[in-house]
């Protein structure tokens, strides 16, 4: 028998439910909850249950949906604790306040292949605390005895099989106080977690009701188009605005942070006045600024004493004595983010609100430049999250909404602005160029004794925040170099902090992007100068890493490694771990005609309890993809100060035809959960070019790989 609301209340109050916000991270904060009429009280500083007396129940997702699944797996992790009906829970997207600051990130933002490892343990003490706050209510409305209720699908049951739904025991359960102490579910006991469930997102996504940032329409809608130097670091002179201010449709022209701003009617009209428009640029000294010569600066860098990020035992002195050292010099390019939906932010002030609509990593972050522009609290910018169309980091920058606030300011209306392609791809944060020297020493029986590793590189965070630069060096430049598993007794990585005039951002994986190439295909080089079986040489030296080891051995074994294969085709491997994930990679490659062809990749994966498998398999589809371009098609250069890429044209995206058949292994763990939307993006590089080196001969130390791949 079900008990609905009207059954189990005679007189209630029609819109009286609970809403549950828990901390987890602090003890003794939650105290008790109340039901006012509508207003029911929160529990600071988490927010994410909410369950109406009219049975709904809603689950409040704190990260942005980039694709990467959160809007489904983070309800996951509630709904399990919970015991919520899984078919009828409704998801929103949190609004922008203090109390859902990411504690991985130190804001509300996502990134750092956090959502899930940060949420793992708050989401489900949230949920299973609700659920116990519902029990009690039932208990004390019905004096059935806790040990005799239990909860399942959104109901409490009782042992004559009633069922009193979450709904009709909503407000009974808001006069009571959260439980401290909470115990969660054994992983063996999960129904919800660990299944692979549709993406709740996915019907809005296929039929174009979904909105993202670049969809939102509000009464009174304006466009706002930009344009800043092609020169990096340009700044506009003037302009003259005549011919564009004539042309019908076109409401305003106004400055924005180093270029011009045009509001209009449409974005046509928007983009044909902004053409109209002479400008004239100041262009500094970024018109100096080409790859080639940041390519001879980061050279001689190389050749100069860093500062020391990581040091075991005397690498320097090991050299010096070792019977063999081997040498390399690898260089990887800067790399554009590039998403789909380009750039876009909608802005509205009014009635002493400034209101956003974007598609935001960094929700934090886009209030407080709101609130700089405005002169505003914080507490008066709302910012409202859309899904994004792909982020890999270039969305946790601000001068897209930066953009859409200085161009608000000057009309009553809210005001959408859009980036061009070539804005977009021009004034883009790079990953950044690096360049690294490398020395490894062998003892007689071929075992790697030394390993001595300069990175140059541009700093991320000398301008974002200079504290987390120590003793000069910055560690999201050197993440995935420090810390290297492979037990090698004397190790000695430096640190070349070069600026350059292109400005660097994170891209997904950061550091380890380039890190892990180099320290997998230099691996790969000590391998064969010992003569010995890259694989084996790998597994020796992780003995004190057994989760690498694992993954490893376990890619190697999928692709056949040790079979004899035909002329012109290779096996490469690559592992490294990264945002607590350990990935291993193994490519199997033809090369014919000089032309690479990439048959098949295996990724195994270690990245703890699995949440959602079919998302976990996606994102590690989509992070392969994500390295393959960037380790096939062509680099972000520079000349004369100008970004040579300008759209899709010259720089191009992995096309459905070059996509190699995947086959993708999540290893059985019980630990928490660990990153997964990046892990995946270091190995791919690496194992592709130790694969080209068994067929060819040829080794590769750049990236991207050559076009053509002529025999050694």
């Amino acid at each position: 028998m079900i008990l609905n609301r009207r059954d189990f209340f005679k007189v209630v109050a029609s819109s009286a439910g609970l809403v549950l916000a828990l901390d987890t991270r602090t003890a003794g904060v939650n105290k008790g909850s109340r039901a006012k009429g509508a207003d029911v009280r929160t529990f600071a500083p988490n927010a994410w249950v909410r369950i109406g007396s009219n049975d709904e129940i809603v689950i409040i997702v704190d990260k942005s949906e980039m694709g990467q699944g959160v809007l489904t797996a983070l309800p996951m992790l509630v709904a399990e604790e919970l015991e919520a009906d899984w078919d009828r829970l409704r998801v929103e997207q949190a609004p922008t306040a203090s109390v859902y600051i990411n504690p991985a990130l130190g804001a509300e933002a996502t990134g750092g292949s956090s959502s899930v490892r940060s949420s793992y343990l708050p989401l489900r003490t949230a949920g299973a605390a609700a659920r116990l706050m519902l029990l009690e209510a039932a208990h004390r409305l019905t004096g059935v005895a806790h040990t005799r209720l239990r909860a399942e699908r959104g109901a409490v049951l009782l042992p004559d099989g009633q069922r009193f739904l979450y709904g009709a025991l909503a407000q009974a359960a808001a006069q009571l106080p959260v439980p401290r102490d909470v115990r969660l579910k054994s992983p063996r006991h999960f129904h919800i977690i660990g299944k692979p469930l549709p993406r709740l997102d996915t019907p809005e996504k296929t039929t174009g009701s979904a909105v993202f940032g670049i969809d939102v329409q509000k009464p009174g809608l304006l466009i706002g188009v930009v344009r800043r130097s092609a020169v990096l670091g340009g700044r506009l002179r003037d302009y003259d605005e005549r011919a564009a201010r004539a042309m019908a449709g076109v409401v305003r022209i106004t400055r924005v942070d180093g270029g011009l701003g045009v509001i209009a009617v449409d974005t046509w009209t928007a983009w044909k006045a902004l053409d109209a428009i002479p400008l004239r640029w100041e262009e500094g000294d970024g018109a100096r600024a080409s790859t080639r010569a940041i390519r001879e600066e980061y050279r001689q860098a190389a050749a100069t004493e860093g500062a020391i990020a990581e040091r075991r035992g005397d690498a320097r002195a090991a050299i010096l004595r070792a019977p063999r050292v081997i040498e390399a010099n690898y260089e990887i390019p800067f790399a554009a983010h590039a998403p789909l939906e380009p750039m876009n932010c909608t802005a509205h002030l009014h009635d002493g609100v400034c209101e956003i609509w974007a598609p935001t990593q960094a929700q934090t972050g886009a209030q407080e430049t709101a609130a700089h522009l405005t002169g505003l609290p914080l507490d008066r910018v709302v910012v409202h999250t859309t899904l994004l169309g792909g982020g890999f980091g270039r969305r946790l920058e601000h001068d897209f909404v930066a953009d859409a606030v200085t161009l608000a300011r000057t009309v009553p209306n809210p005001v959408k602005v859009v980036w061009s392609r070539e804005e977009d791809m021009t004034h883009d944060f790079y990953r950044p160029y690096s360049y690294h020297k490398v020395q490894g020493a062998l003892d007689p029986r071929g075992t790697p004794i030394a390993w001595r590793q300069t990175i140059v590189a541009a700093s991320l965070m000398r301008t974002r925040d200079p504290a987390a630069v120590k003793n000069g060096v910055d560690p999201t430049a050197v993440g995935g170099a420090v810390d290297m598993p492979y037990d090698i007794p004397n190790i000695e990585i430096g640190y070349v902090e070069r600026d350059t005039k292109v400005p660097v951002g994170f891209w997904r994986s950061v550091a380890d992007s380039y890190t892990a190439f180099v320290k997998e295909s230099f691996v790969d080089e000590l391998a064969h100068a010992a003569s010995r079986d890259p694989l084996v040489l790998r597994r020796d030296l992780l003995a004190s890493d057994l989760d690498q080891r694992r993954v490893l051995w376990a890619a190697a074994r999928a692709i056949g490694w040790g079979r004899r294969r035909p002329p012109g085709c290779g096996l490469g491997v690559a592992v490294h771990k990264s945002f607590g994930t350990s990935m291993a990679q193994a490519a199997s490659v033809r090369i014919r005609s000089g032309q690479l062809h990439i048959d098949r990749l295996v990724c195994v994966c270690d990245c703890g309890l699995v949440v959602n498998p079919n998302i976990a398999r996606a994102q590690i589809e989509g992070a392969i993809a994500f390295a393959l371009q960037a380790a096939l098609k062509g680099p972000i250069t520079v000349e004369d100060g100008r970004i040579q890429q300008r759209n899709f044209d010259n720089y191009q995206l992995l096309r459905i035809d070059e996509m190699p058949r995947i086959d993708i292994r999540l290893l059985k763990n019980a630990r928490a959960p660990q990153g997964l939307g990046e892990p995946a993006v270091p190995p791919v590089a690496p194992a592709l070019a130790n694969a080209i080196f068994a067929a060819s001969g040829i080794r590769v130390r750049e990236l991207p790989f050559p076009a053509v791949l002529d025999h050694a």
